[in-house]
């Protein structure tokens, strides 16, 4: 099966637009696929794999390095 995306700028001919496909033997319209949210765990666990995290000795060291305090 070969796929074809079709840019539309006006909403007002997607119906005819659809229409005039759905006449074609052989040719169906697919819904456009939503692409699912990362939920927290899984960006952390992304920055983990990343190497994005800090590794501090006690809370006062971080307050340093992060504040400069």
């Amino acid at each position: 099966m070969v796929q074809l995306i079709i840019n539309v700028e006006n909403e007002n001919l997607l119906p005819h637009l659809k229409k005039v496909l759905k006449a074609i033997d052989g040719i169906s319209i697919a819904k456009p696929e939503k692409k699912k949210r990362k939920s927290g765990i899984e960006k952390a666990y992304e920055d983990i794999r990343a190497g994005r995290i800090s590794h501090y000795e006690s809370v006062d060291d971080m307050f340093q390095k992060v504040l400069g305090i």
